[in-house]
């Protein structure tokens, strides 16, 4: 339609302007240092272990560096480096970061973050992700391997390299669905994929036996509170249907230079309320698989830039959440008692409705 597009270039437009200002401050980084790495506990199939997390500087996603100007809520770019690293720097980089996981309670995770798409070659050599991959394979007792990608790079050839270094290891691949609605993903988040590429990416990666991460965005901009948990519940079951192995709950948080912040600081945008979160997650675990795991981990929680509620229930609300992603236990999302529950339901009665939803 002749106004989505008009939306969608207006929004392109935006995210590019946030692009340009996140790529003006982007740091000059040490090439052979990851740009975060960290230890923590993790839900692994069905026990409870610890996990690497490995952020590597490289130039960034595509998507962000390129004409489309990148997601609306994502500043991740900040993250990378005006310049490429080397095959071997970020070889390097995850070497280094390898070493955190001695001693660490098994069994043990992996997940590698690029900020962009580990299967892209102009952010990972190809020559780094097969060394990286076979460092992984050959230290005792990772169990685990999550990767992430954009839907087009999960090709054939690239599942194909990841079989063969990782025959022992469970392998996931993150990718960001956000939502299985193609207007709120396109005019909403301005992520330049459809959800029939999301569902060619799944299929690829199930036919060689390599599981999905689907990330649904909770709260994307330009949706009420209530919208956006319909949209939630709806794109984790359109998701569930794909085959996916995970589910990823991501409530939006405020980053720096994003068409999102541009909109908070103008009082055009709240996080999404704790207790959003709590009725998706309650949701998600009711009608997945026992298999699938549910996960959730909200960034900057009790926050004016992240998920909150009052400020006084947001540490109890949070912690209940982390003890449900490492148990899948339903037990610990009940309900919890506070004044701002009336003010909850009241945002969900009252808010104007959103359009890209509701039609």
């Amino acid at each position: 339609m002749a106004v989505d597009r008009r939306i969608s270039e207006l929004i392109a437009h935006a995210a590019r302007q946030a692009r340009g200002r996140s790529i003006s401050k982007r740091k000059t980084r040490d090439p052979t240092r990851p740009a975060a790495s960290w230890i923590a506990s993790t839900r692994i199939g069905e026990n409870t272990g610890s996990a690497l997390s490995v952020v590597l500087g490289t130039i960034g996603c595509s998507h962000a560096r390129g004409e489309a100007g990148g997601c609306t809520m994502c500043s991740y770019l900040l993250d990378g480096s005006s310049h490429n690293p080397t095959s071997d720097e970020i070889v390097q980089q995850f070497s280094q970061s390898l070493s955190k996981l001695k001693g660490a309670e098994r069994p043990l995770s992996v997940k590698v973050y690029t900020s962009g798409s580990f299967f892209d070659e102009e952010e990972v050599p190809l020559d780094a992700r097969s060394r990286i991959l076979e460092m992984v394979s050959e230290y005792d007792g990772i169990s685990e391997l999550v990767l992430e990608s954009r839907p087009e790079y999960v090709t054939k050839s690239a599942l194909s390299d990841v079989v063969e270094h990782t025959k022992d290891i469970a392998v996931e691949i993150g990718i960001g669905l956000e939502s299985s609605n193609d207007r709120v993903r396109s005019l909403c988040v301005n992520k330049g994929f459809d959800f029939a590429d999301f569902k060619v990416a799944v299929q690829q990666a199930l036919d060689d036996c390599v599981g999905v991460r689907a990330y649904v965005l909770m709260k994307p901009p330009l949706l009420t509170e209530l919208d956006a948990i319909v949209d939630a519940k709806t794109t984790i079951a359109d998701a569930l249907r794909t085959g996916v192995t995970t589910i990823s709950l991501n409530p939006v948080n405020i980053q720096k230079n994003t068409l999102v912040e541009y909109l908070w600081r103008r009082f055009r945008y709240r996080p999404p309320w704790l207790w959003s979160v709590l009725e998706v997650l309650r949701h998600a675990r009711s009608i997945a698989d026992e298999k699938v795991n549910i996960i959730c981990d909200p960034v900057a929680a009790g926050k004016r830039r992240g998920a909150h509620n009052c400020g006084d229930c947001d540490s109890g609300v949070a912690a209940s959440i982390s003890q449900f992603v490492l148990t899948q236990d339903l037990r610990h999302l009940r309900e919890g008692q506070c004044s701002c529950l009336g003010l909850w339901n009241h945002a969900l009665m009252h808010e104007d409705v959103a359009h890209l939803v509701h039609q």
